[in-house]
């Protein structure tokens, strides 16, 4: 259209400064802006700012501030969703669309399930929370083992979603069990970015890809009918289309292991005042898996594809893209 716009210029509706930016699904105008105070901002392209004046207070919403899993011994009783302005407000002439304040601290990453209904949240407090953004309420709230959470992604499907972090773990969820279902252990530094390969997954087994500081691209595999077998032994990892892989390596379990120590909440029952996520904006809080409840996920290939930190992948049909902090891209 060849028009140019600033849109929150100076600061109008939100004075902190924007982490990451993405487009609503089918919405050709609307935008999601992650702030760094934890608030998320849909905007309209199309649209004029205005001073914002937030139309409910923390106070009315009853918000309270999420617990952190790095350090926390004493999570709150409520996690609830802060509605600032509602997609439903009657006044839309001008932006934002809508605002929602969901963590106290910056939010990394958001990704839109396929189905076009639940957004998956990861936050520098280590949670990732999963939100119904068409009805405007929160689902459940699920913690890392230890420290932020940075990268997020949906399985084709929309049943699973993938985290990765400063915990050095890939993290398979489980959407309709409001679970954790497998850990993936083979990172040895912070996770930065994790993605489904869609010409790899089909209803019963799924690929996927993780990149981090560690330099290496590792692939996993997983099936369904492995999501819901216990581990085999303390000293044996989980299997990938029911077959043992064998045990991970020394360091990276060694590490996992040094990480999970640090949080105290993997023994507190899940937090919810009515039992169930997503009414009234309360989501259900669920509390870290401890290592034994907790299947394990080796590789299935592991490489070190650059000498400099990888931050990005995608997947195609044909081959595998990464970026690293420098700036270069290898295929």
């Amino acid at each position: 259209s060849q028009k140019y716009a600033r849109i929150n210029k100076n600061g109008i509706i939100n004075n902190s400064a924007v982490s990451a930016i993405w487009w609503l699904p089918n919405k050709e105008n609307y935008f999601l802006a992650a702030h760094m105070d934890g608030s998320l901002i849909v905007y309209d392209k199309e649209k004029e700012d205005a001073e914002f004046i937030p139309e409910e207070s923390p106070a009315e919403t009853g918000y309270s501030p999420n617990g952190s899993s790095n350090g926390d011994s004493t999570p709150r009783r409520q996690y609830k969703l802060n509605i600032k302005k509602s997609v439903q407000s009657r006044n839309q002439k001008t932006n934002p669309v809508s605002a929602w304040k969901i963590s106290n601290q910056k939010i990394n990453a958001v990704a839109f399930s396929p189905d076009g209904r639940h957004l998956a949240i990861a936050a520098e407090d280590g949670t990732l929370t999963i939100m119904d953004y068409l009805a405007e309420t929160l689902l459940d709230v699920h913690r890392s083992y230890f420290g932020a959470l940075l990268t997020v992604t949906w399985s084709p499907d929309s049943r699973y979603v993938l985290t990765g972090g400063q915990d050095d773990l890939v993290s398979i969820w489980s959407v309709a069990d409001h679970a954790l279902v497998a850990r993936c252990q083979g990172h040895e530094s912070w996770v930065k970015d994790v993605k489904f390969d869609p010409w790899r997954c089909d209803e019963r087994n799924y690929r996927f890809g993780s990149v981090g500081e560690d330099c290496r691209l590792l692939l996993w595999d997983f099936s369904v009918g492995m999501l819901g077998r216990p581990k085999i032994g303390p000293h044996r990892s989980s299997v990938t289309n029911g077959t043992p892989l064998g045990r991970e390596k020394s360091n990276s379990v060694s590490m996992a292991g040094r990480m999970r120590s640090k949080s105290n909440l993997s023994t507190q029952p899940d937090e919810s005042v009515n039992g169930s996520g997503g009414n009234d904006g309360q989501a259900r809080v669920h509390p870290v898996d401890s290592k034994a409840r907790t299947a394990t996920l080796p590789p299935v290939m592991s490489k070190i594809v650059d000498k400099h930190p990888l931050s990005w992948l995608e997947f195609q049909e044909n081959c595998i893209i990464t970026s690293c902090e420098n700036g270069e891209f290898c295929s």
